[in-house]
């Protein structure tokens, strides 16, 4: 991120508690305790139909027209300007942050392949040194038969003939001798094309380890360059984190959007249908949104995904990426209470399907584990697990 460009997004989240001050917001601070949810008895709460392509709506940005009522008009659309770019600027740092899992995921299995396949090029090395000094032993014995033979005929031939006893036992000698030759030959065939394929595997082997290495390198590099752009994004979500604290509580409402839960919800009940993973997740309403954190106290989007589903016995990848195609998809129409929910196109955001056309997940920095509406944000994909 270019300073200028860091230094007005500073700014522009800065100007939020200056504007938000003029424009007089009264709500009522909203209640991040967990709340009791009621539970259904029986059936499954069905999904919204899905004919028109969702869009982002209004409580995307946590900022309701009704937290203004009172402020001079152009203080409120100020306000609004500003709290939009706050939003785009935290649903860049959790975008950032689900692709350095991916990274980070992607460079650990890069890193494993390559100690499995330098292993296996010291292994095949071994091989190969073992099969080239048998085959080294096998051709010095075949030199020295042949310069004995050149230089006097063949002495098993002539001294099994000096050792027989009878020419029956001449016979069972030269015999003996042919076969231990052929033996020999065998033996020395088996070890030369047993040192040409250890060679072979060991240059294939080398060459496997180089590629891990080089595979292993770049995804280092990826992830570095990932790691100084999330320095740079906690550089300013540190600021804004630090306004957003000391924002008074009726403006902290307005920032939070309202209730965790909305009135008159009902948890689907868990059955064949419905995942208990839901059940798990809903204990979380109003936990704090804290990038990287996977619980029990504090989450980010995947995060609460994976410790939910961990908790009945399913591991899900780290990332919304990777969680996106992960699982089975599912059309919008056939969601069910605990699906998973990928949204924007880059699948940097994901929620948990709650049934009644709610989505639940930790949206971002001082906005805690919510139900929402499940259109709220551009749905890229629903996974099943």
């Amino acid at each position: 991120m270019k300073p200028r460009a860091r230094a007005n997004r500073l700014a522009a989240a800065a100007a939020v508690v200056v504007l938000l001050a003029v424009a007089g917001v009264t709500a009522q601070p909203t209640a991040t305790a967990q709340p009791t949810v009621p539970v259904a008895a029986s059936t499954t709460t069905a999904a919204p139909a899905a004919d028109a392509p969702p869009t982002l709506s209004e409580s995307a940005v946590h900022a309701p027209a009704s937290a203004s009522r009172g402020a001079p008009e152009g203080s409120v659309s100020a306000a609004g300007e500003d709290l939009a770019e706050l939003a785009r600027l935290s649903e860049e740092a959790g975008a950032l942050g689900e692709e350095l899992h991916l990274a980070r995921a992607e460079l650990d299995r890069a890193e494993r392949e390559r100690d499995r396949l330098e292993l296996a090029a010291g292994a095949a090395a071994g091989r190969a040194a073992v099969a080239d000094g048998a085959a080294v032993r096998d051709q010095s014995l075949v030199d020295h038969l042949a310069a004995m033979r050149y230089r006097g005929g063949d002495p098993g031939a002539t001294r099994a003939a000096m050792l027989a006893e009878s020419p029956r036992d001449l016979v069972h000698r030269l015999d003996a001798l042919r076969r231990l030759s052929g033996a020999t030959t065998s033996a020395l065939d088996a070890s030369r094309a047993a040192s040409e394929t250890a060679a072979r595997l060991r240059d294939d082997a080398t060459r496997a380890a180089d590629t891990a290495r080089a595979s292993a390198r770049a995804a280092r590099e990826h992830a570095d360059h990932l790691d100084r752009r999330m320095a740079e994004m906690r550089e300013l979500m540190d600021e804004v984190r630090r306004r957003v604290d000391s924002l008074s509580d009726g403006q902290r409402a307005l920032w939070v959007g309202g209730p965790v839960m909305p009135a008159g919800y009902v948890a689907p009940p868990v059955d064949d249908t419905n995942s208990a993973a839901l059940r798990v997740a809903l204990t979380r309403l109003g936990a704090p949104y804290s990038w990287g954190a996977t619980g029990p106290d504090e989450f980010d989007c995947s995060g609460l995904m994976v410790w939910s589903y961990a908790r009945e016995g399913k591991t899900l990848p780290r990332s919304s990426q990777a969680q996106a195609v992960s699982g089975a998809p599912v059309a919008m129409r056939d969601a069910r209470p605990g699906d998973l929910v990928i949204y924007y196109p880059e699948a940097t955001h994901v929620g948990m399907y709650a049934g009644d056309g709610l989505v639940l997940h930790a949206p971002t920095y001082g906005v805690p584990v919510r139900l929402e509406r499940v259109d709220a944000m551009p749905i890229h994909s629903i996974r099943r697990y």
